[in-house]
């Protein structure tokens, strides 16, 4: 990652989006890191994969008076890219979160859990400590069934505290997922987990209606 010197409170985003309702229980707060070193087949956020270009640094507290002046969220969810490669800052903004709030913490890693132990690093345990849900593993997009939260069923949900346990065979086995589209900075955003093929479907669909309203004109 791009180097900040010492300032532990430093993350390096390629996204953020406030009252998310997509990914993950209720209304969340969601921050997209940049930088992945996985190279999924498929991926459906590429943008997202460069370590040094494509984003934009924040300070954690920066986010947290954003999370703060946001009523009626549920929790944050943490997407990527991959969070786990800057687990220092991760890490420091999950201790705000727990510090300043009662919102639980949803995130996604390319690593399994089983990896993510094997680093045997303080900040990384720190986060699975205190996360209330992983969803781990490379997407591969031979297995992307509309799963609701996971992007492939090689994914495995993990229930890190208690507080969804009782919704674990629900969302393990909910095969319906939403998108969501905003228009920011004259850009098309789109949050959520979309189904196999869906970006080549979603621009076709918007050609023919280009093409429709272009023959109206005519």
């Amino acid at each position: 990652m791009p180097c900040r010197g010492k300032d532990e409170l430093m993350l390096y985003l390629s996204h953020r989006e406030n009252k998310v309702k997509v990914l993950g229980p209720g209304n969340r707060y969601v921050i997209w890191v940049q930088g992945c070193k996985k190279r999924c087949k498929g991926c459906i956020f590429p943008e997202g994969q460069p370590l040094n270009k494509n984003g934009y640094w924040i300070d954690a507290k920066e986010l947290m008076d954003e999370i703060n002046s946001t009523k009626n969220l549920t929790g944050v969810t943490i997407s990527g890219g991959e969070p786990f490669l800057q687990s220092r800052g991760i890490a420091e903004f999950l201790k705000l979160i727990k510090d300043e709030t009662s919102l639980d913490v949803m995130i996604y890693s390319g690593y399994t859990l089983a990896e993510l132990k094997c680093w045997n690093n303080v900040d990384v345990n720190y986060i699975i400590d205190n996360s209330d849900i992983l969803i781990d593993g490379e997407y591969v997009e031979e297995l992307n069934n509309n799963s609701i939260y996971r992007g492939s069923d090689n994914q495995v949900v993990h229930f890190l505290s208690n507080k969804y346990k009782p919704f674990a065979q629900i969302i393990n086995n909910t095969k319906n997922r939403s998108l969501e589209f905003i228009f920011k900075n004259n850009a098309l955003f789109t949050v959520g987990l979309p189904e196999k093929g869906f970006q080549s479907k979603f621009w076709q669909q918007v050609e023919k209606e280009v093409e429709k309203e272009y023959d109206k004109e005519k």
